[in-house]
């Protein structure tokens, strides 16, 4: 999947990755991937982006984390976040 992106769209996921990469360790916790789902979102409307914000919990994530954790080490590396990211 991540062959078929455009180079602004993987510019675009290195940006927002590296933003929530807080130590720069090349993973993202469980924590910062409700910021980075959001501020990724298909221009959402200010209600929509309300009732994604108001139906994402703790658990909701903790599940997208595991989903998306491939290797299964608790965390998202880049690789895994664009699949997450270019899932359909």
């Amino acid at each position: 999947q991540a062959d078929q992106l455009t180079e602004e769209q993987i510019a675009e996921f290195k940006e927002a990755f590296s933003l929530f990469d807080k130590d720069g360790d090349g993973t993202i916790t469980t924590k910062e991937l409700g910021t980075v789902m959001r501020s990724l979102g298909q221009n959402p409307t200010e209600a929509e982006l309300q009732d994604m914000i108001n139906e994402v919990d703790a658990d909701e994530v903790d599940e997208m984390i595991r989903e998306a954790d491939i290797d299964g080490d608790g965390q998202v590396n880049y690789e895994e976040f664009v699949q997450m990211m270019t899932a359909k």
